[in-house]
Parts: C-alpha cells; structure tokens; sequence
C-alpha cells in the first residue's frame, strides 16, 4: 500500500484535531495511550510512504514510475512488459529475474531523464532504428546502470547523450544493430566491467572527453572500441601544442585542452586500460589523443598478443615489451597485454589435445632436458628421448635413450640429452599400444663463436658468426675488451631464439677485442671468439653502404678522420653542388671516425656526402677545409 505524502500529512493533522477536542474529557492515562496509538500510527505511515512498489507482470511500469515519490524503490518481478518507460524523477528501479521491457520497435525501451537514478537488473531489447533510440538512453547525469542486458536493438544497446557523471557496469549488450555502448557528447562518465558482444561497434564515442572506459570485455565485434572526435560545436581555437574545444553540455559549459601529450591526469583525455579486445574484426580506433593506458597496465589486443603479432614478452612481466598503435590517429598503447604466446618456446602438438613442449632448441650433451607436457585425463603413456630415425609406431621404453612416465594430464618431466652431438626428437608415446601421439625435435651440440676479421680498423664492422646456442629468447652475445670479465661488456646484442646465425659489431677505439656467447640473460658464459685487433686508420674517407637507392631511401655513412681539434661536420649534396649549399648537415665532434644514417631526398638525381673541418657558418663564409668526399649515390 503507497499513501501520498499530501493525505499522510492530512491524516496527522486530522488525528491531532480530535486529541486536542477530546482531551479534556479523557483521564490522563487515556490521553497518554491515544499520544502513544498516535506516534506508531505516523511512524508505521511514514514507513508506508517511503515503501518499496512492487510490478507485476501485466501491470505498467510507467504508472508506478508517475505515482512514486523522488527516493522511492521501484521493483519489478521477473516477466516480459510491453512498454516504452522513462524515468522521469530519481528513483531506484530494480529488477527481479532479470524482467524483459521491449520496446516493440520504436522509440528506447528505457529512458533515465532524472539525474541520480538507478537502473538495475533489467533486459532492454526491442528498441527503434532512429539515431537516438537505444534499449537504455541516458539523458541524465550522476546515475548508476548496473547490471543490465541490453540486446537485439535496432540501434545501440546503452547510449549517454549529452551527460555527465555516470557510472554504467557490470552491464551485458549484445546483437545490437549499430553497437553495444554509445557515448555522445558526454564527459566524466565511468564505463568499466561491461561485456560488449556481437554489435558493430562494442563501445563507441563521439566528442566526448574525460571518461575512463575500463575492464570491458569486447569480443566478436565489427569495431571493438571506436573513438571519433567529430562535430565539436560552437568553437575550435588553437593556442600553441594544444587546442581548446568549446560545447555547451546539459548541464554546463564547460571547456576541455585536447593536447598530443594528454594523460590520463588530463581532463581532455579519455582513458582506456585493461580492456579486452578479443576476435573484433578491428579492435581499436581512435582519431583523437586519449591515452591507453594508464602507466601501470594497458589493454589486450587479440591481434597484438603473440610473438607472430610482433609482441614479445622478453622479461616475462605479462607485457608486450613495444607499445600497440591505435589505429586512427597518433595513440600507442604502451603496455599492452602479452599472451603466454609472445614468450619463445618450442611446442608440439599432437592429436586430441596431446602437447609437448621445451624451452630451448640445444642442449649440451648430458644435460638435463626439461619436457613440459600435456595428455587427457585418465592416459596412461611416457616420453622418452629417440633417435631421429626411430620407427615411429610400436616403440618400447627399452629404445629409448632416456624416458619418464606421465605422473599426471600435465606437468615437467626431467630427461636427458645424450652424449654425442647430433638431433634427436622427443616423443609421447601410450604405455599400453606404443602409439605416438606427440613429438618434438631438438638438437644436442656446443656453442662455437668465431670472430672475422683478426685486423680491423676502427669503425669497421667485425662478423661473429656463431652455432650452438641454445635458443633461448634472451640468449646474447656481448663486445668486451680482452681479459675484462663478464660484467663489463662494450656492447651487447640478443639473438632472439636463434641457435645459429651472424652478429655484426664494430670497434669503437683501438684495442684488443673478444665477444661472449651467455644463455638466457645470464653470465653463464658458453662460449668465447678469437681476440680482433683494432688499429687506427690513417688518412680520411668517407663511404656510404649503397650506391643506388629508391626515392626517399636511407644509406649508412662511415667516416674515418675526423678533426681531433675543433668540430668537424658531414653535408649531403647534390652531385656538384658548392660546398657551401648543404641539402642536410650533421656534427661529427672530433670523434676520429663514426657511423650514422641518412635519408636520401626524394626527387630522382645523384648525390654524395662530404667531411669537412670548422661548422657550416664557417663554410657559408668560406672558412673550411674538405676532408672527405663520398662516392656517388643514385637516387631513382
């Protein structure tokens, strides 16, 4: 039962009239009683007032919404309601069971218009086509949407428009026609814990700055997250880096910095981080400056997760050790999220969902070989180490040069490398018919690098070639200065899982040389070169690694002879072009020789670099000295 606030004021009025007649007839025990009878009466009626209404099926919702008092709870049993509501005072509307308002096709199916509303529990769907229909519309600021499904609507499943301060979570918005989650001039706003599957666009933006869109599940959708930073009205005004945007929202006018350099501490920038981006047909675009992270986690990219993507997780911390470009625009996740696949490991797998699986590729004879594996539940097999030209049926433990039996469907099995070097292969077998149901080739051998050639001069570059490394992701190979110990390399270079392949270094200065082969970011040394004498070289040249080149293509420039005293410079020209009229210029200090990259012009023609002493305002007065011309390039 719902009393009107009007009538219980009424009714008190009219009960304190009576006292107030009867008193004077009435003994004070009496009186006191009917005081007592009259204070729990109002209590239980102001009880009554601020109850919760409670819909059923069959009933409408709008009525209960037009007869409750601001404040007011409003339930509604589990059930399909035939309606367009709109929330048009600030209430708390809770769904039982999840009830279904459709919308039967036109207009929204759920309208918030009263600022500091809740909306939890329900099933929107059914909505209209037009721009502005969604399952759920929010016109309103400071409300709480939780809980919500909004699916198979003709146009968006949630859309906030021209509002602030809102908090949508925790709500599901599937096969929605446009797109799961819209936000339309609309600024503050927290989206976070939200599954948005199967729309066009999961969720979507339109001029809308300083929102926080955080853990949302985004999966199987056109776009996954899709920004768009249009129709921003009233005024556009540049001021140095950054430009300011002026709008009137619905609540206020209100004006906002969109900078290159936004973060999340900006209340122009919107902010994306740990949302999962999972088998969109394009996860992210964005044609503003947001930021996508928030400097501690990114976002996963189902399409930049992997090794093969390019992501790889060296220092195995769960992030893609490179940023992920938004598409759209200038933005670069920096922490993007790696999957266990952006870690090098070496995997086979084998029928019904048999795998093995070994960290590096070589091992050292005699050493240990750690095997992780995975079988069905309830198989009974083992693995065993095989030569490579072993019948791969029938196989018994007795052939095996090492073998463990499984122990469990997954876990580490410890074998052993054989003594002499060669290839070998693991194998899975079952214990009871020997069927193989999984293998893996790997190689038993001992590191070798070798250094070429024994002289160089300084600035040229040295070839280590090396085999046998055991093919590790961070597996290095390292410069030093003959008789330095491990921990004070020149220079260093990871292999990336290569066991066998050729690193090219350089001298810097003169001096005696050695390079260092380590395992898996360790010092555990493996293996050591031929020491390289490096010596100066007289005299000056300058060379440039290609003489023929695509328009706008990039050469390598090595110079010997520098200036010891004062500043020397290198200028590209073009061919017979003065010396004083460089095209491009760099200082070379009085470093004696160098190395550095230029980008050839685009226009087809030759060109050459030229060394000199003295800075380029003493050459465009004629105060200088050539010391170096390169051969010519041809750009065409």
């Amino acid at each position: 039962m719902h009393f009107p606030q009007q009538s219980l004021t009424i009714t008190i009025l009219y009960c304190l009239s009576i006292l107030e007649n009867m008193k004077n007839g009435l003994s004070p025990w009496m009186s006191k009683s009917i005081v007592v009878i009259l204070a729990i009466t109002v209590v239980m009626l102001s009880g009554s007032a601020n109850a919760a209404f409670s819909v059923k099926p069959g009933n409408s919702i709008q009525s209960a919404i037009d007869a409750a008092n601001p404040g007011q709870t409003i339930e509604v049993q589990n059930g399909t309601f035939h309606e367009n509501i709109n929330v048009t005072k600030p209430l708390i509307l809770k769904g039982v069971g999840k009830p279904v308002i459709d919308a039967g096709g036109k207009g929204s199916a759920i309208t918030i218009s009263a600022n500091g509303s809740t909306l939890l529990g329900f099933t929107a769907t059914g909505a209209g086509k037009d721009a502005n229909d969604a399952g759920i519309r929010v016109l309103s600021g400071g409300n709480i949407i939780k809980d919500n499904a909004a699916i198979k609507n003709n146009n968006y499943g949630i859309i906030l428009y021209h509002v602030d301060k809102n908090t949508v979570f925790l709500n599901t918005v599937t096969e929605n026609k446009n797109g799961g989650i819209l936000l339309i001039h609309s600024n503050n706003n927290q989206v976070w814990g939200n599954y948005a599957g199967m729309n066009w666009n999961g969720i979507s933006m339109e001029s809308s700055r300083g929102n926080t869109i955080n853990a949302n599940n985004l999966t199987g959708n056109k776009m996954g997250i899709n920004i768009l930073n249009i129709n921003l009205s009233d005024s556009i005004t540049a001021n140095g880096k950054a430009v300011s945007i002026k709008y009137v929202s619905s609540s206020q006018s209100t004006t906002y910095n969109i900078d290159k350099n936004s973060t999340s501490s900006s209340p122009g920038a919107n902010l994306f981080y740990q949302n999962y981006l999972q088998d969109n047909d394009q996860n992210a675009f964005d044609d503003g400056y947001n930021q996508w992270d928030n400097d501690r986690a990114g976002n996963h990219y189902s399409n930049y997760d992997s090794r093969e993507q390019g992501c790889k997780d060296r220092n195995r911390d769960g992030i893609c050790d490179t940023g992920y470009r938004i598409a759209g625009g200038h933005n670069v996740d920096k922490l993007p999220e790696a999957s266990p696949d952006a870690i090098l490991s070496y995997k086979s797998l084998g029928l019904e969902g048999f795998e093995l699986k070994i960290e590096q590729r070589t091992y050292l004879p005699g050493s240990d070989v750690n095997v992780m594996y995975v079988a069905p539940k309830n198989f009974s097999g083992w693995v065993g180490v095989m030569e490579t030209d072993q019948l791969r049926g029938g196989a018994s433990r007795e052939k095996a040069l090492s073998y463990q039996n499984l122990a469990d469907s997954s876990g580490i099995l410890k074998l052993k490398a054989p003594a002499d070097k060669g290839s070998y292969i693991l194998r899975m077998y079952n214990i009871t018919g020997g069927e193989e149901m999984a293998s893996l080739n790997f190689n038993v051998g001992i590191p070798t690098i070798v250094a070429t050639p024994a002289s160089v001069n300084t600035c040229e570059q040295i070839t280590i070639n090396y085999t046998g490394a055991p093919g590790y992701e961070n597996d290095w190979i390292a410069m030093y200065e003959s008789g330095s110990s491990d921990t004070s390399y020149i220079t260093r270079q990871y292999l990336d899982g290569k066991e066998n392949g050729t690193v090219i270094l350089e001298a810097p200065d003169t001096g005696s040389y050695n390079f260092r082969i380590f395992e898996n970011d360790s010092h555990t040394r493996l293996a050591t070169s031929n020491s390289v004498e490096a010596k100066t070289r007289n005299g000056t040249k300058v060379l440039v690694s290609s003489y023929h080149v695509a328009p706008g293509g990039t050469v390598t420039v090595t110079y010997w002879g520098a200036p010891t005293e004062g500043t020397g410079i290198i200028g590209m020209y073009g061919m017979n072009r003065p010396d004083k009229f460089p095209l491009g210029k760099r200082s070379i200090g009085s470093k004696n020789c160098g190395r550095m990259t230029w980008q050839l012009p685009s226009n087809p023609g030759q060109y050459d670099f030229r060394m000199f002493r003295s800075d380029i305002t003493d050459i465009n007065q004629g105060a200088y000295q050539l010391l170096g011309q390169s051969d010519v390039v041809t750009v065409s």
